[in-house]
């Protein structure tokens, strides 16, 4: 009699066990999209926060250029040709480590920026690109460096 009240018990356990599996991979597998995702920004991050500190270090060796606020750059968003200065080759250099690392040429979202504040003699670097992949990330993000000459 003990058999007869048994039957197909087994079957429905082992579907009710597939089923909490695929619930569970399904979770997994959307963990690492979005792992990959914030990794893919932090990656970014790290190579913004690098461009930063590098024109932060040519400013630095070009004290002379930079007294005065020689290395102040409006935003832009395009490579700039070389002129005759070092100041013009240290902008197009660093520009195009940008939109080398960052983005395209022809992309409008990595660009940079250098600011000068007379009063205490520093430069605030900064950075921009697109973080939209991220998880919550925005489509203009940027990161700032500031230095003292």
């Amino acid at each position: 009699m003990g058999l007869s009240r048994q039957a197909g018990v087994s079957l429905i356990e082992l579907m009710l066990a597939m089923l909490v599996l695929s619930i569970g991979l399904l979770g997994v597998a959307g963990l690492q999209s979005t792992t990959i995702r914030n990794s893919y920004s932090s990656q970014q991050r790290a190579v913004a926060i690098t461009l930063a500190t590098s024109m932060a270090e040519r400013i630095r060796a070009n004290a002379t250029a930079a007294a005065g606020g020689g290395f102040a750059l409006t935003k832009t968003c395009t490579i700039p040709s070389v002129g005759g200065g070092i100041v013009s080759y240290e902008f197009n250099a660093w520009l195009t480590e940008i939109k080398s690392s960052l983005g395209r040429a022809t992309d409008s979202s990595s660009c940079g920026q250098i600011t000068y504040s007379n009063a205490n003699r520093t430069y605030t670097v900064s950075v921009f690109w697109d973080d939209s992949r991220a998880l919550g990330g925005q489509a203009a993000t940027s990161y700032s460096y500031m230095v003292r000459i």
